[in-house]
């Protein structure tokens, strides 16, 4: 079974069992060639890297401490219960708030504390000039970081050159990034074999522990800070990325192969075909239609369920438009029905109704989230639909049909139009309240969206935490097995063991069942905040 806690949170790696992935590391290169990142976490390398950045602070003119005094301020920072201490901190786990970062990170959050401290007092003082007068007000506005420096009760730190230059010098911060980038020398670190640098047997046993059974992903884009951040501003490739794009693909590989059968005109034959069908079929007939409508008020209620529409799929295979404007099933064998009666003569086969036309859409949003969500059941991998970022991502692309198709159906001041309920009063109310409503109706339109995000988000999270509950049982079952009553094992590991066994397979069990659930709320909503965009108020 799947570790809980590897489903909600996103990560750099894939995790999996130390046996099937292990590492016997007897090199640093052997280290720095499956993950750059983890050497440059270590505790000898960041001090190799300290002591190029110093000389390069000396280099551009930049007065600090002493290089012992700078390198234990930094230390202490790093590790402040620890300040004079030299060992493995990073193999041996030991971490606080500041753990792995590097020498220019300290001097970052000098900078930083120094720019908070320059804003408030600059916002006193234009404050305190406000009740003055107005040529105080525009000199209080133009204070600079100097003059924060003159000002009593300014307190001066060790780091303050480095500080000034960060913050008055124009070109010092690009010549700053530019000897960071050249300190960090992973290929010379591990080339060099000095005292210093040098490995002990211990600490590459703990790297080769660390990481067996994490599966590294590459990441040529950009730089991570550590397996589960990236540097600022970077793109970096995550897990739960690789698995959408390979639900993606998925997607297309099967609805393709899908498209090419149904255009082909033939009787649906075996069960691939039939068990897509019987999908695509539900989510036209009971999803798409009774939410966003036929197009066809005036037919009868059920003529939708006979219109085949299969040819109108072009030679590329659009899988799931074939798919929508099929008939009863997808083998392009129903039966048109003409509307004399009413004047129409024959149907029209260039009209697409609109439940047709947003089908595609829907088949699409429903298959990715599904296949999202039972990635999640899968041991090892995780659901990405677990994150805030992905659910939110899709409920965008509901919110951009909506407005786009509102925009199509009425233009452009014709959608907002729309967000107002039509009703009779008189002007002079009108003037007052349909403004209001409108307010209401936008900010409602919104919240909805959101709601559609948080809503898939929170199904898929509150599966895995009571999972993780329940499988905190073993961890009690494995305690109680330490306590033996006559050299047998406790009664209670019996107990605990079998109740964390039943209840993760039942809980899997109802997981099964919401990851299907939500997949059919999310796409009935979709459709429903569809509808009521492309139709009048």
């Amino acid at each position: 079974m799947a570790d809980p806690v590897l489903h909600i949170k996103d990560a750099y790696f894939f995790e999996i069992p130390k046996k099937l992935w292990p590492r016997a590391f007897n090199t640093k290169q052997q280290v720095a060639d499956v993950s750059k990142v983890w050497v440059e976490l270590d505790d000898q390398f960041q001090d190799y890297e300290f002591h190029k950045q110093y000389h390069a602070l000396e280099g551009l003119g930049v007065k600090l401490p002493s290089e012992d005094e700078a390198h234990d301020a930094w230390h202490n920072w790093v590790h402040p219960h620890d300040a004079h201490g030299h060992g493995d901190h990073h193999a041996a786990g030991h971490h606080g708030p500041n753990f792995g970062k590097p020498f220019d990170e300290f001097l970052n959050s000098k900078v930083a504390v120094r720019k908070t401290e320059f804003a408030t007092w600059k916002s006193q003082k234009v404050q305190a000039a406000s009740k003055l007068r107005s040529e105080d007000i525009r000199d209080a506005n133009d204070l600079k970081y100097g003059d924060y420096q003159k000002a009593d009760g300014f307190k001066t730190d060790a780091f303050d050159p480095f500080v000034d230059k960060m913050l008055t010098d124009a070109e010092f911060p690009a010549k700053w990034e530019e000897a960071k980038v050249a300190a960090a020398d992973v290929a010379g670190f591990v080339k060099d074999e000095s005292a210093e640098t040098k490995w002990s047997d211990q600490k590459l046993a703990d790297y080769s522990e660390h990481l067996s059974g994490k599966i590294l992903i590459p990441q040529p884009f950009g730089r991570l800070r550590n397996l589960h951040e990236p540097e600022a501003g970077q793109l970096t490739i995550t897990k739960y990325m690789i698995v959408e794009v390979a639900v993606a693909l998925l997607i297309a590989i099967f609805f393709s192969w899908l498209a090419r059968r149904v255009i082909s005109g033939a009787a649906p034959k075996g069960r691939m075909w039939n068990f897509l069908e019987v999908f695509v079929v539900f989510i036209r007939d009971q999803i798409a239609v009774p939410a966003i409508g036929d197009g066809h008020h005036d037919e009868h209620p059920n003529d939708h369920h006979h219109s085949g529409d299969a040819a109108s799929v072009d030679a590329g295979g659009h899988a799931i438009a074939a798919a929508a404007n099929a008939g009863p099933g997808l083998g392009g064998n129903g039966h048109d029905h003409g509307h004399a009666g009413h004047g129409h003569g024959k149907k029209d086969h260039a009209h697409v109704s609109p439940a047709k036309k947003f089908t595609p859409l829907l088949c699409t949003i429903f298959f990715f989230v599904l296949g999202c969500n039972l990635a999640g059941m899968l041991p090892w991998i995780g659901a990405p639909t677990s994150t805030w970022g992905v659910t939110l991502a899709l409920a965008l692309v509901t919110f951009s049909a909506v407005v786009i198709s509102g925009m199509a159906q009425f233009g452009f001041l014709g959608f907002f139009a729309n967000q107002i309920p039509s009703m009779d009063m008189p002007w002079y109310m009108a003037i007052v309240l349909k403004p209001a409503i409108f307010l209401i109706e936008f900010g409602g339109l919104l919240i909805k969206h959101a709601v559609l995000s948080v809503r898939l988000l929170a199904n898929m999270v509150a599966g895995h935490l009571v999972l993780l509950a329940i499988m905190a049982l073993a961890f009690g079952a494995e305690a109680a097995s330490q306590f033996t009553v006559d050299g047998s094992v406790s009664p209670m590991w019996w107990v605990a063991a079998g109740a964390s066994i039943l209840g993760c397979t039942l809980l899997s069990l109802l997981e099964l069942f919401v990851a299907f659930l939500q997949a059919y709320v999310f796409t009935l909503l979709s459709a429903l905040f569809i509808g009521a965009a492309i139709h009048k108020h």
